[in-house]
């Protein structure tokens, strides 16, 4: 594993630079939100208390511009009131906000964190980095209270990333599919045909996710108890939102409408750019098939009897327990019910998964917990040095470092080129034992993958960041299923 490329081999990977685009491209580039209002008139009312004028200009001459991560709802999650401390076995989590420009030539700054939110800013520490924007110098290096923060928001990521970016809205939410499906649909069905080609492992993986991962190695690696744990699955399991997180929707609720993503400022969105032209391919595949197989249109969607039964099944108590499903009524829900199916096994899996070697191994830029309690207030956070940082690390518990290094590596190893999406839209296309219908869609998918994978590339090209190619999406190596 210490052969492969890490950020860690960049002189630059504490850098605001690197840590504001890892929003945009890192393991989880699908959380940052335009800022709302709440979050605006609390960082504003924090930065008048500190007497930080050049923030307030900023949040006033610049608020359509202002994005958060925003993980202050994991005390509520796990049952813990909003005072007491996230910690297990001398393990800290932390509730962290974290607060972005994004500037107008396109880099993502960060300017406030709030290192743990506990119900009102008052309670919490705030902190605002010394420099205002990305082109204002400053000692990045030597800023320990600001490297100490910035490792805070990294530590409620790594939480929310894993178990609900990653395990709950791929792994699971794409098993209750799968486990609905056999149970409604027919083998010859023509959604059983164009999905089952997306399921190859999954269940038997999350199998092993239930008995080993998350009880054995997870639940010893955050700072939540087993309990609080399981509460946060369930918890973000319920809050899963199937229509609302489609792909332009998504991108269009957290401030990034697809039809903007090619203009400047938001030229280092890797991950939004990639994922809207790949969920468009997707959808015009699932469109070709299904508007032939349902030649009636609605109609005949609504007298499928099976569709019924397969939305009945995902929402059920004694079933799936995905409320936010909805109704299949129409050829367009259809379509977009299948693109969704194929998008969460196949380009999002791939996009919050095999990131994680890189980002990860190297423990300092994004640890699973901290080891020493959180500062309680803005004074002792300014007196931390570069031995406090070092102390919220594992050095001294081998254990929790190697499992924060060698977990992210094997859940990231590369994808066999007969694995691929790429390659599963070829063979399909030739294959006499497909159906006619998928593989003449297949034939089209292919061209459109091809031709993607330049724009991949592309894309990457022109992001500010010429260190870290961002090439997950391209179809020759986006996996065809949850394989790992």
């Amino acid at each position: 594993m210490y052969l492969s490329k890490n950020i860690g081999l960049r002189r630059d990977w504490y850098t605001d630079a690197a840590f504001g685009q890892q929003q945009f491209t890192g393991t989880n580039p699908t959380t940052v939100t335009l800022a709302p209002r709440r979050w605006m008139d609390e960082f504003m009312s924090v930065a008048r208390v500190q007497e930080r004028t050049d923030v307030t200009k900023l949040l006033t001459e610049r608020a359509d511009n202002m994005y958060v991560q925003d993980y202050s709802d994991f005390r509520s999650s796990i049952g813990l009131y909003p005072g007491e401390r996230i910690v297990c076995d001398g393990r800290y989590g932390c509730s962290s906000v974290a607060l972005f420009h994004l500037e107008t030539e396109g880099k993502l700054h960060p300017l406030g964190i709030v290192l743990d939110y506990k119900g009102s800013m008052q309670e919490s520490v705030t902190i605002f980095n010394r420099r205002i924007a990305s082109n204002v110098n400053g000692n990045e290096y030597e800023d320990w209270p600001w490297r100490f923060a910035k490792t805070c928001v990294q530590v409620s990521d790594w939480l929310r990333h894993e178990v609900a970016i990653h395990l709950v809205n791929t792994h699971l939410v794409e098993e209750v599919i799968i486990v609905a499906a056999y149970r409604s649909f027919g083998p010859n069905h023509i959604i059983t045909r164009l999905l089952e080609p997306h399921w190859s492992t999954t269940l038997s993986l999350n199998k092993a996710a239930r008995e080993t991962l998350v009880p054995k190695i997870i639940i010893g690696m955050t700072g939540l108890s087993a309990s609080q744990t399981y509460a946060f699955l369930k918890a973000e399991y319920n809050k899963f939102d199937w229509k609302g997180l489609y792909i332009p929707n998504d991108l269009k609720k957290r401030g990034f409408p697809i039809e903007n993503l090619d203009e400047p400022k938001y030229h280092n969105y890797g991950y939004a750019r990639n994922i809207a032209r790949m969920w468009n391919i997707i959808r015009k595949f699932v469109s070709t098939v299904l508007e032939k197989e349902y030649a009636g249109g609605d109609q005949e969607v609504v007298s499928d009897r099976s569709l019924a039964v397969f939305c009945e099944e995902v929402r059920s108590r004694d079933g799936g327990q995905l409320t936010s499903f909805p109704d299949i009524n129409t050829l367009n829900e259809l379509i977009d019910f299948v693109t969704m199916c194929i998008h969460i096994a196949v380009p999002q899996h791939t996009a919050v998964n095999y990131l994680q070697q890189y980002y990860q191994t190297f423990v300092p830029n994004k640890p699973s917990a901290l080891h020493i309690p959180l500062p309680q207030s803005l004074a002792e956070l300014c007196s931390f040095t570069e031995q406090d940082l070092l102390s919220a690390l594992p050095l001294k518990k081998p254990r929790d470092w190697l499992l924060m290094a060698q977990v992210p590596y094997l859940l990231s190893f590369e994808v066999p080129e007969e694995s691929t999406i790429l390659h599963y839209a070829e063979t399909t296309s030739s294959s006499r034992a497909t159906l006619e219908i998928i593989r003449s869609a297949a034939q089209v998918l292919s061209m459109d993958l091809r031709a993607f994978i330049d724009t991949v590339t592309r894309n990457s090209t022109e992001l500010d960041d010429q260190q870290t190619p961002y090439l997950v999406l391209d179809p020759s190596k986006t996996a065809i299923s949850i394989l790992i």
